[in-house]
């Protein structure tokens, strides 16, 4: 194969002259051609790509760069992120792209990026969730949904969920959670957000669990169980990396944002003679995701 880049000069009236490029592939073997013209702005924009690729192909740590296409990067990004969208509009300023590349690592401008870029989509979660729930939305599916696809609001004690949710004949749960500590799964139940969670009894004076909120402890129970018979080596053979030694299992049902300090303590108290099994609404389970 042959390719030749033959440039030819276009003379204007105005005694200015455009500089255009055909590029020509010939087949060795057959003759047979194929050509595409480059205009003027073209193989400017062309030039630069090949500049910026160069640049960071001579380099040892191909980690240590961050090509940015300064022309009108603020108008690209998400302007609901101020602080990504002022470093775009610093950066269409040529003379201040070029001092900040000279004076700051490319390693430290890519983490800047990176870190403005996921609290961007932090933010975007946390409003989705506060928006389910400020509109009523209490289909279980909707939180299912977002909890599948926002996983890190958990919490530190979890890597990830897993994609497999059937643990046996006819039990399907909600979430698989891996521990962070020891790589074993829990379960993670979820419930409709506006259903009780805890009842009072003014005739025996205490507080006792719901119907949905007993329901739903009864459902755990049975998928610990078959967890604890089926997946102790793993669940064979779909996914024997996913083992559930001893799991434990959590139900999130109702919101607790209104209640006062005795409802909270007896939801504590309650928990707290339950082995294997803890209840949480939607307010304790993500306390730094929402106060809905």
């Amino acid at each position: 194969m042959l390719i030749e880049a033959i440039p030819f000069f276009i003379p204007h009236r105005n005694s200015s002259t455009e500089l255009s490029m055909k590029l020509v592939r010939t087949d060795k073997r057959t003759g047979e051609q194929c050509e595409m013209t480059l205009k003027s702005e073209d193989l400017y924009m062309l030039k630069s790509h090949i500049a910026q690729a160069l640049s960071v192909s001579e380099q040892d740590d191909d980690g240590q760069y961050l090509v940015l296409r300064t022309d009108g990067f603020g108008a690209q990004l998400d302007a609901s992120d101020d602080a990504v969208g002022a470093i775009g509009s610093a950066l269409e300023n040529r003379r201040f792209a070029a001092q900040l590349a000279h004076q700051v690592s490319p390693e430290t401008l890519a983490k800047a990026f990176s870190a403005a870029v996921r609290i961007g989509e932090l933010r975007a979660a946390v409003t989705e969730l506060q928006e389910h729930l400020a509109e009523g939305r209490n289909r279980e599916d909707v939180y299912q949904d977002w909890c599948e696809r926002h996983s890190w609001a958990f919490g530190n004690a979890y890597v990830a969920r897993d994609d497999q949710r059937v643990i046996g004949i006819g039990d399907h749960v909600d979430l698989l959670m891996k521990s962070t500590a020891s790589g074993l799964r829990d379960v993670y139940e979820l419930k409709r957000p506006d259903k009780d969670v805890i009842l009072y009894d003014d005739t025996h004076q205490n507080w006792y669990w719901s119907s949905h909120t007993a329901k739903a402890i009864g459902q755990c129970h049975r998928y610990l169980d078959t967890l604890h018979r089926a997946a102790e080596f793993g669940l064979q053979p779909a996914r024997p990396d996913i083992v559930a030694y001893h799991p434990r299992a959590v139900v999130i049902i109702g919101r607790s944002h209104t209640w006062e300090e005795t409802q909270l303590r007896a939801l504590h108290g309650l928990n707290s003679r339950m082995h294997g099994i803890t209840v949480m609404t939607m307010t304790s389970c993500f306390p730094n995701v929402t106060r809905c």
